[in-house]
């Protein structure tokens, strides 16, 4: 084992950036995933103590599904980018190991397959973000569906909206 130390960290210590980006997605990944969670639990609770066949207990029903389907969302996307953060370390890992062990073609597979897996994690991670976004915004919609006049007022807000939308995408 002839290197440096100085060696190993010119190649480790700039690429750190990666491993607090990764854990600050993380981060972010998780307290959603948390908050979604805590959300459908409170949801359960509410549904619980209610009385089915009111207009109330129809629309938490509804809230409760739509949550139950945020936080399999989050907890995909949480897992996704779990195993993204593994192997953008791991490609690190290779890197430190081609500068230890001298550089062969190994260490360059593993340290640029892990690379590139790991960051096509992160944009996997994201897409189900977006997608948990899209749920959100039904739950916003529904939230209001049992008081007759903020519904009223609500769904044409949505679909004017949802008209701006589409010409906009046509323009």
């Amino acid at each position: 084992m002839d290197f440096e130390l100085k060696d190993l960290m010119e190649v480790l210590g700039p690429n750190a950036a990666l491993i607090f980006a990764a854990w600050i997605f993380l981060s972010f990944l998780q307290q959603r995933y948390s908050s979604a969670y805590d959300r459908y639990r409170q949801l359960i609770d509410v549904y619980r103590q209610g009385e089915p066949q009111t207009p109330h207990m129809r629309s938490i029903h509804g809230q409760v599904k739509l949550y139950r389907k945020r936080c399999e969302q989050m907890r995909a996307a949480t897992n996704i980018g779990i195993w993204a953060a593994i192997l953008i370390i791991g490609s690190l890992l290779a890197a430190g190991l081609a500068v230890i062990f001298g550089d062969n073609a190994v260490f360059k597979v593993l340290g640029a397959g892990g690379a590139m897996a790991g960051l096509v994690g992160v944009v996997i991670a994201a897409v189900f973000v977006l997608r948990e976004n899209d749920s959100i915004e039904q739950v916003i919609q529904d939230e209001p569906s049992d008081i007759p006049e903020l519904a009223g007022e609500m769904g044409e807000e949505v679909q004017a909206r949802h008209r701006r939308g589409h010409e906009t995408a046509k323009g």
